[in-house]
């Protein structure tokens, strides 16, 4: 399966658990919903940028949308939302910190 038609499907998945019709959908990303039939089925390619506009459309990460379950025939990712926002978290804690070690010894 291509990762086009991977996350075509979990965008329907999703799109169907949340009891969307696909017209609803379209209409919030401001697309046909012939447009988004294509996605839905891999038979167009999706940009970064609309898989995040669908995302938010369907109140689902961007991982849930590029990954799929084995349950569900699909790839699992390994990544777990909030170890990714706990890791950018400490990332940015980290930064913060030599920021200020590097202030504090400017001012000496």
């Amino acid at each position: 399966m291509k990762v086009k038609e991977l996350i075509g499907r979990n965008i329907r998945r999703h799109r169907e658990m949340a009891e969307m019709k696909q017209e609803v959908l379209a209409n919030t990303l401001g697309i046909s919903a012939s447009a988004l039939s294509q996605i839905e089925t891999g038979k167009t390619d999706v940009s970064v940028e609309r898989i995040e506009q669908i995302a938010e459309a369907l109140n689902k990460s961007f991982f849930e949308l590029i990954t799929t379950p084995n349950h569900v025939g699909g790839i699992k990712s390994g990544i777990d939302d909030n170890q990714v926002l706990n890791q950018n978290m400490s990332t940015l804690i980290e930064k913060m910190n030599a920021l200020m070690a590097s202030l504090e010894t400017q001012s000496k």
